[in-house]
């Protein structure tokens, strides 16, 4: 099989593991060949993100790299099937040509072409606001997070990333306290207007 040059300085345990289920999902849910180099690096972005979270007293580090693989595997397949993205709806391609106007002002235009791209965006769930919207918001954001408590701005910092429990256990405070302190951030973004976007 060969380690593969492009995941030097990886666990090669877990560039097999990856390669093999990537080869696995070859032909199921609608992936085809083209789709195992993506899927493949999908699976190892996610592992290496996660990787920072292994604890050596909780499980073998081959038992986490497969566990983190077969979550992600289960996520992408549900992502497959889910709604509007199910594959097996799919009747038509954006690569498909067609004739454009009539006569001798015709030409072909292929599929994708014509789509707005912010439609399509709110569509597929990519976006949830246009993008006018999510800026404004972005900026009251900022306003609301800049009038914070020095201690209430790191909580904000601290939740876009991490959890009640990670941040419990990082700065010794009991998550009950977090959570009355969360408490405090919603009725102060509330007041800010931000109740919608809560």
């Amino acid at each position: 099989m060969g380690f593969d040059k492009r995941y030097k300085g990886i666990d090669e345990y877990a560039v097999r593991i990856i390669k093999f289920k990537a080869r696995q999902l070859v032909g199921r849910v609608g992936f085809t060949e083209s789709d195992r180099e993506d899927l493949e690096q999908e699976m190892m972005l996610d592992l290496l993100q996660r990787l920072s979270k292994y604890d050596p007293e909780r499980a073998q580090r081959n038992t986490f790299i497969a566990r983190v693989v077969d979550h992600k595997i289960a996520t992408i397949i549900e992502a497959r099937k889910a709604g509007l993205r199910d594959y097996r709806l799919c009747r038509c391609s954006l690569d498909d040509r067609f004739e454009y106007g009539e006569y001798e002002d015709s030409f072909c235009i292929e599929r994708m072409e014509i789509i707005d791209q912010e439609d399509y965006l709110m569509r597929t769930g990519k976006i949830s606001r246009p993008p006018s919207e999510l800026r404004d918001l972005s900026i009251d954001v900022s306003q609301a997070i800049e009038k914070l408590p020095p201690e209430l701005r790191e909580l904000c910092r601290r939740l876009d990333t991490d959890t009640v429990t990670e941040i419990s256990r990082d700065t010794g405070i009991p998550r009950g306290t977090i959570y009355e302190s969360i408490k405090k951030l919603r009725a102060i973004f509330e007041d800010a207007g931000l109740r919608d976007y809560l």
